[in-house]
């Protein structure tokens, strides 16, 4: 059976991301020895012309569509992407009578409605290397698939798994264009965070990989001329154990690669973040949310102010780059309470700042209650359509309050206003050379 794989993600801020989901398909696919083709849209100057080539030359039977995000979050200029996947499935139906099947953490979240919306024929809710190759042994059968959605569930052994097979795309643009590539350590998130998404695409309990298998990766990468690596795990630095023994793997095996993660501030210390600058690392970022203790429970953190404190001192004194990234107007805010984040994470000095004021819905969140207790959602609620919450204390003053703060303060990034983020700037920066994160560089550039 013959599987065309698409990427319909065409995003390029902050940076084009390779889709690395994407690529672990079709390392199950490859390991079973299933005949498949990739076809990467983010750099296609045509995307249908693209399309039709592919359909054209390959044949498949099946097509899998993987849907990364529905939108990129930002209030109050937000970017739909569910229009732009609309056209991929009708250039395909124009050209091809495959079936259509789609997956992705984009798809786990709202996985009837997006069915319904695209017209697909069916899709597969939660992690797909084992369950895409399952359900197509099924249709080589010859049975019946009904239009619907399939459960993934969470794989128990990720080191059970083939690796992911990139070949099929262009490694080399996205680190050129994206200035790194990326890969996971773990999957599954045990904290409590009300808006977020994690613990509903990947679960809440913690699944590992052997340190040994995430550096042969890395290993990998390095033959193909990547120097800069990203862990896309939800926090890096948790479970510590598991962190430190990749650490010193990447020492042992003197990984030349240069990387960067999300972390956890109630787990950083000066020892933690020596170990990892000695392993390559060039910068933490923070999902700090809030800088204020009252907001920090209302956003279910774990950590609190004075863990952000002693988090940003390991880092500065270890000279760590570092960012915190805030998501402000949540529940019980107030324009106090923005005033204290604001003013606290100033005197952090962090190397960059990346603030945005209104944070998406989601359905399963703690935070698609609320808004159903405050009656701003209802069980009728289209969330195709973004949603965002925004305390009624600041919702009106919020964004001319940051956009004031933003002309003071350089190194502060404001995704949702655009300032300060933008293709052109992006690209330019690329063109320099420039790899890893940019908000690395905000300090060195203003």
């Amino acid at each position: 059976m013959r599987v065309l794989l698409i990427s319909p993600n065409i995003e390029n801020l902050p940076d084009p991301v390779f889709p690395i989901g994407l690529a672990c398909i079709a390392g199950a696919l490859k390991a079973r020895g299933i005949e498949y083709r990739v076809l990467d849209l983010c750099f296609a100057e045509d995307f249908e012309a693209a399309i039709r080539g592919a359909l054209e030359e390959f044949a498949p039977e099946v097509v899998g569509l993987s849907l990364r995000n529905l939108d990129n979050v930002s209030y109050p200029n937000y970017v739909p992407y569910l229009p732009f996947y609309r056209q991929v499935v009708e250039v395909i139906r124009k050209n091809s009578q495959a079936k259509i099947v789609l997956g992705g953490s984009g798809f786990s979240l709202l996985p009837e409605q997006i069915l319904d919306h695209l017209g697909a024929d069916c899709g597969i809710v939660g992690e797909g290397e084992q369950a895409l190759p399952r359900l197509l042994r099924e249709m080589e059968a010859g049975r019946d698939i009904k239009q619907g959605v399939l459960p993934g569930g969470f794989i128990e052994d990720l080191d059970g798994l083939p690796p992911a097979d990139r070949t099929g795309f262009d490694l080399k643009k996205y680190h050129e264009a994206g200035g790194m590539a990326n890969l996971q350590t773990k999957r599954g998130c045990p904290f409590g965070c009300v808006y977020c998404t994690y613990p509903v695409i990947e679960g809440s309990r913690i699944r590992m990989r052997d340190p040994k298998r995430v550096c042969d990766e890395i290993e990998g990468l390095l033959q193909e001329g990547i120097t800069h690596v990203f862990f896309t795990d939800n926090e890096f630095n948790f479970p510590e154990d598991h962190a430190e023994r990749i650490c010193r793997e990447m020492i042992a095996r003197k990984l030349a690669v240069k990387w960067s993660c999300y972390a956890n501030p109630a787990f950083v210390d000066r020892r933690r973040v020596a170990l990892m600058r000695e392993a390559g690392c060039t910068g933490l970022e923070f999902g700090s949310d809030a800088a204020q203790a009252g907001m920090l429970a209302n956003l279910g953190k774990n950590f609190s102010v004075a863990d952000l404190q002693r988090a940003s001192e390991a880092c500065r004194e270890s000279g760590m780059p570092f960012c915190h990234s805030l998501l402000l107007a949540g529940p019980g805010e107030t324009m106090a309470s923005v005033q204290e984040t604001l003013e606290t994470i100033l005197g952090f000095q962090a190397t960059a700042v990346i603030c945005m004021a209104g944070i998406r819905i989601f359905p399963g969140t703690r935070l698609a209650a609320i808004a159903e207790q405050e009656g701003l959602v209802d069980t009728q609620t289209d969330f195709l359509t973004p949603q965002f919450y925004l305390a009624p204390a600041v919702k009106d003053d919020i964004v001319p309050l940051l956009t004031e703060f933003a002309q003071k303060h350089p190194n502060w990034i404001f995704p949702g206003l655009n300032i300060r983020m933008n293709k052109s700037l992006q690209e330019k920066l690329r063109r320099f050379g420039i790899k890893g994160p940019l908000w690395e560089h905000m300090k060195k550039r203003g």
